[in-house]
């Protein structure tokens, strides 16, 4: 049901929001996350003191012992992360409840300029995003869209002339083509400077309240603009509100998680956030007031992360920001994994780039001062996550030769370790809570997503670790020894091995030996030989690795259940890339997934999973697709 407010001269209508789980059983989300991650920080506590124990009486092989209890912390450490956001949220002192939804109605609107931002992407792409901006349920005469061209193509100059001759009707807002001239020699900061030139260009053109924002990919519902502008009209200290995104072109199954892991971010994280008053940017189908980019000196220019970047900047500034929860845009996504790795390190260069403009966000910076503890809290811990994949890749690395059954030159151990032996028990049952924990915390959290893309987005964390760490790593050096990883990505962008083609699909060895496939081949085996050792009931694990171990050495080792577990789980996780290279998703062409509306635009025709898997011949429909995934959650 829905209620008519006033707000200057326009007229919106106020509709109920649609909750979601945490909201309706508070109660279980806040005790559920609370009680597992208290018995996992107990868990790793008497991990370290028995190690400590071990080390009192003992110096040989106690480093494997220390590495494994090293391992179990830093692995876990991204997750933890996210916990504290995830409890922050819950625990939120801020019960206002969740931001309800709005619709701008009548004749009668605030002007927009929403500017659509391009460099070399597909002209199709651009013209269907266009258009779906120009026709917006929104007063034509109060809407202007402008592409921002950063590649100067004059056949896409071409295209958006012929569109508007095409789309003439005064039912559609006008569309200007810009084009910025880049000075050699000076930095054009990409997608920032192109953004502060269409600023700029908009402001002597129409001037408008209001400035919108849409990726050349990212094709908005005709309802966009009507959901989203009034939440900048109810509160004028709202400097931006931004939506959630998903994305039209990736397989149902998700094998890469590309879809899991938005999935988590919007329908949990971001929404959490926003009741912190800690929400951000997303980069596409925000809506931004402009005097609050005056306030701020204009779009802040930086080489990437221009979405984070602004974000910071206004709450910096004290201006507030929204997050709001309706599905308003829906775009492309990379197609392939080496472009989807590329856009991952894309994003942590960016964040780290903000990290360090705001010194991380610590007590005593000035320029951080107006910003709230949530929001600093909040970007410490997304900071932190990021940083912590360099431990993590390292402990990778050193878990499977820790827990290799190693020579052993000790003596029988005397009688500290015994008690430390004795103590394995009871470690055993306690991570065996913490397992069962975790698990029946997970269901409880996500079991509204599909279990399904849990275990796609845990898996994503996993194997694309390593390049997080590389690009962590490169954030620490000076600036003039950093190698950019700026790139046109999206579906738009050029693939080699167009393993999602199935005309232009590379044969299965090329996508077998192109890199990263054959480190996570090696890495997997390595962990399998080494849980094969463990686990093999022949004498051989004494007798060829371990001829002087005694059964009570061996006995030391094998109970630590925990580390175990975690190896033969990222073997699963780390074979995730081999197991979708062996076995691509084939997918349909661009055009087969748009539908043409009413008004003559196309848009994502959001059955076409369905449609396609039947005219493949797999049958089962919507309801099969969603049992398909990666491997099962309780690993």
């Amino acid at each position: 049901m829905s209620t008519t407010l006033e707000a200057a001269s326009y007229s919106i209508q106020h509709f109920p929001a649609t909750l979601l789980p945490f909201e309706t059983h508070g109660l279980a989300f806040k005790l559920s996350n609370l009680l597992t991650w208290l018995l996992w920080l107990t868990y790793v506590i008497a991990q370290f003191h028995i190690a400590r124990t071990l080390q009192q009486s003992s110096t040989q092989s106690t480093w494997r012992v220390w590495i494994i209890a090293l391992a179990e912390l830093f692995l876990t450490f991204a997750d933890a992360m996210t916990a504290i956001n995830l409890i922050l949220g819950l625990f939120s002192s801020k019960q206002t409840g969740p931001r309800p939804e709005y619709r701008l109605v009548g004749d009668t609107a605030p002007r927009v300029d929403v500017l659509v931002t391009s460099c070399g992407e597909s002209i199709p792409v651009i013209l269907d995003t266009l258009a779906a901006a120009s026709s917006q349920e929104y007063p034509a005469e109060c809407l202007h869209v402008f592409l921002l061209d950063d590649g100067r193509d004059e056949e896409l100059r071409h295209a958006v002339a012929a569109l508007n001759n095409r789309h003439g009707d005064t039912s559609r807002a006008p569309i200007t083509y810009l084009s910025r001239e880049k000075v050699p020699g000076v930095r054009s900061y990409f997608k920032s400077g192109n953004l502060r030139f269409g600023i700029e260009e908009s402001q002597r053109r129409t001037n408008a309240e209001f400035i919108a924002g849409l990726d050349a990919d990212m094709i908005p519902e005709r309802a966009w603009l009507a959901q989203m502008v009034p939440h900048l009209l109810l509160d004028e200290k709202l400097a931006l509100a931004c939506p959630s995104q998903s994305y039209y072109n990736l397989p149902f199954a998700d094998p890469l998680g590309q879809k899991s892991e938005h999935t988590m971010l919007f329908g949990l994280q971001e929404a959490l956030n926003d009741r912190l008053g800690a929400a951000m940017c997303n980069g596409t189908g925000y809506v931004v007031r402009r005097n609050a980019l005056e306030d701020i000196g204009g779009w802040p220019l930086a080489e990437c992360g221009e979405d984070d970047m602004c974000s910071e900047v206004l709450g910096s500034a004290g201006w507030k920001l929204a997050f709001v929860r309706q599905q308003v845009q829906s775009g492309l996504a990379p197609d392939s994994l080496r472009v989807a790795i590329k856009q991952r390190m894309r994003w942590v260069d960016a964040f780290m780039d903000v990290c360090q403009h705001f010194h991380y966000y610590l007590p005593g910076n000035a320029i951080v001062a107006q910003m709230t503890l949530s929001q600093r809290v909040i970007a410490i811990l997304y900071a932190c996550r990021n940083y912590s994949s360099i431990t993590a890749s390292l402990f990778l690395l050193l878990l499977p030769i820790a827990l290799l059954p190693w020579s052993s030159n000790s003596a029988r151990i005397n009688t500290a370790q015994h008690a430390a032996s004795d103590s394995m028990t009871w470690l055993q049952y306690l991570y065996l809570a913490v397992y069962l924990s975790q698990k029946v915390n997970t269901y409880i959290m996500y079991h509204h997503v599909g279990l399904s893309q849990v275990y796609n987005f845990e898996s994503h964390y996993v194997w694309a670790t390593p390049y997080i760490a590389i690009r962590c790593l490169a954030s620490l050096l000076p600036p003039s020894l950093r190698t950019a990883t700026f790139f046109v990505c999206g579906a738009t962008s050029v693939a080699g091995l167009n393993e999602r083609s199935p005309r232009l699909r590379a044969p299965l060895l090329t996508r077998l030996l192109t890199l990263p496939i054959p480190l996570y081949i090696l890495y997997a085996a390595l962990c399998s030989t080494v849980v094969y050792l463990r686990l093999s009931p022949t004498p051989s694990f004494s007798s060829t690795f371990a001829p002087s171990a005694s059964s009570e050495d061996i006995a030391l080792f094998l109970p630590l259940t925990g580390a175990m577990v975690r190896l033969v789980s990222h073997v699963f996780k780390i074979l995730v890339p081999v197991r979708y290279m062996i076995s691509p998703p084939t997918m349909p062409e661009r055009e087969e997934m748009l539908k043409e509306d009413a008004f003559g635009v196309r848009r994502p025709d959001y059955g076409w999973e369905e449609r396609w898997v039947q005219a493949q011949g797999r049958g089962g429909g919507k309801g099969k697709g969603k049992k398909q995934g990666n491997g099962v959650w309780w690993i």
